[in-house]
């Protein structure tokens, strides 16, 4: 795959711009949870490889992961939303630096709803074969997230 393939690839998951509508959709479907799942679902077979390893602080994630992980967050974060604001290839790599942002209306990791919104920043490496993302690195602002959430004192 060229560069620029391999840029859309990584905005196709990274980007929610380009399927926002289809979240919002599937969260005002009779069951939500199973439409949302089903989406993510779908996206995550178009983007990552069947044996993709997502390295993250959290610990690593095949694609039953990401999934499951996607599916809680747009259950926590019904409008949230990923902006990319750099991307940069070479080779078989893309690196993004993006902001995701939503409104803390369902329970996250146990914690009961906050209402607010927050604004976290990440950096995700992409590599990518055959047409599939086959391993990414991510690093996000946990702990600003967990902050603005109010579940941890800011300093």
């Amino acid at each position: 795959m060229s560069i620029k393939d391999n840029k859309a690839l990584a905005r196709r998951w990274f980007d929610s711009t380009t399927y926002q509508d289809q979240i919002s959709k599937a969260l005002q479907a009779k069951d939500p949870k199973a439409a949302l799942e089903k989406l993510i679902r779908s996206l995550v077979e178009q983007v990552w490889a069947p044996d993709c390893v997502a390295h993250s602080p959290e610990g690593d994630a095949n694609r039953e992961r990401i999934v499951k992980n996607n599916v809680a967050l747009g259950e926590a974060f019904p409008d949230v939303s990923f902006i990319i604001d750099t991307m940069v290839a070479e080779g078989d790599m893309v690196a993004i630096r993006g902001r995701m942002q939503g409104t803390n209306i369902g329970s996250y990791n146990g914690m009961p709803p906050t209402g607010k919104k927050i604004e976290m920043g990440y950096i995700s490496v992409c590599r990518i074969a055959g047409g599939k993302v086959v391993e990414s690195w991510r690093y996000s602002d946990t702990l600003g997230m967990m902050q603005q959430l109010g579940a941890i004192p800011k300093r």
